[in-house]
C-alpha cells in the first residue's frame, strides 16, 4: 500500500491557522458598512451629504473590485478617524440647522420657527412626517424638533426612526404640560415641556449655545 500524503492536511491545517490569525488581530470594534446608507446612518448624515463628502474632502469609501461605481463598503474605524480630522466636523461658520416638523393646526398658529429664527438659528420647517423624513435626508440637520402629544404613537415611532438615521442629531420633543415621565418617549434625547417656544428655545440654546455670527 502506497503511503498517504499529509500534504493536504497540512495544508487545510495553515490556512486555518491564517485565517484565525487574521481574525485575532483584526481590529475589535470595526464595523463594516455595506451601502451608502449605512455609511450615512453610521455618521448620522444624509446619503447625499456622504457622497459630497467623498467628492470634495476625500470621505474614505471602498469600491470592491468587479463591482460597478455604485457599489461601495466603508470601515468604521476609517470613518472614525475621518471625522476626527475633517475640516468639516465642526463647521465653524454656518449656524446650527434645526428641522421642526410642524404640522398645521387650524386653531393655532405656530410661532416656533420665528422665535429659533429670531434667535439666528438655520430652522427647516416640515408640514408632514413625509416630508420631514425626506428632509432630513436632503439637508444636513443637527437637531430635530418633534410634537409628542400624549399616547400619539406616531411621534414615538418618528423618535426611534431619527434615533435609528439620524442617531448624532438630538432630538427635542414638545410635551404637553402635566405629561407623566411614562409618557415621554425615552428615545429622545430633550424633553421640552409646554407649548410655549421660549422653552423650546431655552432647551435648544443650552445644547448649541448661541449661534455665532461671525
Amino acid at each position: 500500500m502506497l503511503p498517504v500524503s499529509n500534504h493536504s492536511n497540512h495544508s487545510k491545517q495553515s490556512e486555518q491557522s491564517a485565517a484565525t490569525t487574521a481574525v485575532y488581530y483584526a481590529p475589535s470594534t470595526r464595523k463594516i458598512l455595506n451601502s451608502w446608507k449605512e455609511i450615512a446612518n453610521y455618521i448620522g448624515r444624509g446619503v447625499r451629504t456622504a457622497q459630497r463628502y467623498e467628492s470634495q474632502f476625500g470621505f474614505p469609501v471602498h469600491r470592491p473590485a468587479g463591482k460597478d461605481r455604485t457599489s461601495v463598503l466603508a470601515f468604521s474605524d476609517e470613518l472614525d478617524e475621518w471625522l476626527q480630522r475633517t475640516p468639516v466636523k465642526n463647521h465653524r461658520h454656518v449656524r446650527p440647522v434645526l428641522l421642526v416638523l410642524d404640522i398645521p393646526n387650524q386653531a393655532s398658529i405656530s410661532s416656533r420657527k420665528l422665535v429659533l429664527e429670531v434667535a439666528k438659528f438655520n430652522v427647516l420647517t416640515a408640514l408632514t412626517v413625509e416630508e420631514f423624513y425626506e428632509t432630513a435626508e436632503k439637508f444636513e440637520v443637527d437637531g430635530f424638533v418633534v410634537d409628542c402629544p400624549q399616547g400619539d404613537t406616531l411621534a414615538v415611532e418618528i423618535c426611534e426612526s431619527l434615533n435609528e438615521r439620524h442617531s448624532k442629531g438630538p432630538v427635542f420633543a414638545v410635551v404637553p404640560e402635566g405629561a407623566a415621565d411614562g409618557n415621554v418617549p425615552r428615545c429622545v434625547d430633550h424633553v421640552v415641556v409646554g407649548s410655549n417656544p421660549q422653552n423650546l428655545l431655552a432647551a435648544v440654546m443650552g445644547v448649541f449655545g448661541p449661534p455665532r455670527l461671525q
